[in-house]
């Protein structure tokens, strides 16, 4: 560790920084993997043929493998990259603000109400009820992530989760976004209202787990 002081912990590693959101060497680790990418891409498109290569459709090469694939597939049949489910442009982000989530929550508020009010039916003591409620909260919440980049809820406005970068949510992420929940309720909601007044329209929960929620379409 370097002798400055750290002041924050590595998105990707856990490891201390020095400010940034990423260490030195998940920086370099990062670089050195979109470089091989690069190269796999290059060696990809040099051993096709051209006469495939001139009929490819636009925007169909993994970044990941360098292996072609159809322009509306959502991963790669080779290597299982999955690809961004929304690109607006290079580097371009199209974040959900805080209404648009709040319908998204109220949703999967409904869902989960329904299933709540099953379990306090059939359970008699309240409190396996609440920790069984609070445990199958966690598995909807993180399972629907890690799946499918969203809930219900968020899957019915057209919202999804996603690292920060824009690549698929990972989920050590996913963990600490949802226990950022809890965190953020417990703050009296002033976590979630973080929502509406920042750029990126993160809340506290986001900013936890170097997570953002994009507009799909």
């Amino acid at each position: 560790m370097s002798s400055g002081f750290a002041t924050a912990r590595c998105l990707h590693c856990g490891s201390y920084t020095e400010g940034g959101q990423f260490c030195a060497d998940c920086v370099e680790r990062q670089r050195a993997e979109e470089k091989a990418r690069a190269e796999r891409v290059a060696q990809s498109v040099a051993d096709r043929p051209a006469a495939a290569s001139s009929s490819s459709p636009a925007g169909s090469l993994c970044p990941s493998c360098g292996r072609f694939a159809s322009p509306d597939a959502k991963f790669c049949g080779y290597c299982r990259y999955q690809f961004r489910a929304y690109q607006p442009g290079a580097g371009e982000l199209a974040y959900a603000g805080f209404w648009i989530r709040f319908l998204a929550w109220f949703i999967d508020g409904v869902i989960l109400g329904g299933v709540n009010v099953v379990i306090s039916l059939g359970v008699a003591n309240p409190f396996s009820a609440f920790v069984l409620e609070i445990i199958l909260g966690a598995i909807y919440h993180i399972a629907f992530w890690i799946g499918q980049g969203a809930t219900p809820g968020k899957m019915a406005v057209g919202v999804k989760v996603v690292m920060a970068n824009g690549e698929p949510i990972e989920f050590g992420a996913a963990v600490l976004r949802y226990f950022g929940y809890w965190l953020s309720g417990l703050i009296l909601g002033i976590g979630y209202l973080m929502i509406a007044f920042s750029a990126e329209k993160r809340g506290l929960h986001d900013n936890i787990a170097g997570t953002v929620v994009i507009k799909t379409r």
